[in-house]
């Protein structure tokens, strides 16, 4: 359960994107009349490169041009931060995952700052996860997965994208349900992590589509099972860990577009529609679904409402694990 002082912090959320703004009217009858960054606080050529660019492509609709800034470091922090310190105009954004603002604020004082200066627009689309092993372990499903790291409790380490991320309480969530021991290796990011688990420097990890697609297809690595309630169209055939060993578990990675607190409530209402514009488009769709990503749009509050029920189950999977930034 979430704690009184969460529970307020939510509420005050969405009481603002309900107050905010109410004056603005002729201000966002200009709205854009300057370029807009989207700042994407990770490196390029990961999802979220993906996302900032389609929204770029669909915010520069409106008449001016948009920049992607990427500010790469420490799990998201310091492109959340830079962004909470913007201008609450509207001309500086932020794609974040979801880990960012359910997880981070849990772990890190720093990022609980900056979670407080922060407000949703919409959600962009959400990542299935698998679970992937190296082609090489001889097991073919997550079954014989799971088997095989019981016969040796406490030999293997899992892989993780970094400490907080949600690769990483994605796998500490499975190891609680299925009962595995297993230990954390962490690394700066998906890349290395999967170069590491092709070679079996790792044994497994739970990692995003983006990232394991392409070695899945090539051969180097195995999809066991997917995180979602749901298959992923893009690999049909493999099974999801709720149908064959863990009854109702779901897990999924979403990416939203924030803004720095404060923007006027009518320019945000310019921004929304343009994003559900551009995420449902043919080519928008086609382009993150190649890499197993499903296009989405939505309303802040339903951002609000995404974000309280995860913090609240990440909450829970933090305290059981013992999680830090340390780790």
């Amino acid at each position: 359960m979430l704690d009184h002082r969460w529970k307020k912090r939510f509420a005050s959320l969405a009481c603002g994107l309900c107050l905010v703004g109410a004056s603005s009217s002729s201000y966002a009858q200009t709205f854009p009349d300057k370029p807009i960054t989207i700042v994407a606080p990770y490196p390029p050529g990961g999802a979220t490169d993906l996302y900032a660019r389609s929204v770029a492509a669909g915010l520069g609709e409106m008449g001016q041009s948009v920049i992607v800034d990427n500010r790469a470091g420490a799990s998201g922090i310091i492109g959340a931060d830079y962004v909470s310190r913007a201008a609450p105009d509207g001309y500086t954004m932020l794609i974040g995952a979801s880990s960012m603002f359910s997880v981070l604020p849990l772990l890190s004082k720093r990022m609980d700052t900056v979670y407080q200066k922060i407000e949703p627009v919409s959600i962009l689309g959400f990542n299935p996860s698998y679970v992937v092993v190296p082609a090489s372990l001889p097991v073919n499903t997550i079954q014989e997965l799971i088997a095989f790291l019981k016969q040796h409790p406490g030999k293997y380490g899992y892989g993780s994208a970094g400490a907080g991320t949600s690769q990483h309480v994605f796998m500490e969530l499975f190891k609680q349900r299925a009962g595995l021991d297993l230990f954390p290796v962490q690394y700066k990011g998906s890349s290395p992590m999967v170069v590491d688990l092709i070679s079996e420097r790792v044994v497994m990890a739970i990692e995003q589509g983006p990232a394991v697609l392409s070695y899945i297809k090539a051969g180097k690595l195995k999809a066991l099972a997917v995180t979602t309630a749901k298959r992923s169209e893009a690999l049909p055939n493999v099974p999801t860990l709720a149908e064959t060993v863990l009854p109702g578990f779901e897990a999924v990675t979403w990416f939203a577009l924030y803004a720095p607190k404060g923007v006027p409530r009518n320019v945000i209402d310019k921004v929304v529609p343009q994003i559900a514009k551009t995420m449902s488009s043919k080519e928008v769709k086609e382009r993150l679904g190649a890499v197993g990503v499903e296009a989405a749009s939505s309303t802040p509050e339903e951002v609000v409402k995404r974000q309280a029920a995860e913090t609240a189950l990440w909450k829970d999977v933090i305290a059981r694990s013992k999680i830090s930034l340390e780790d």
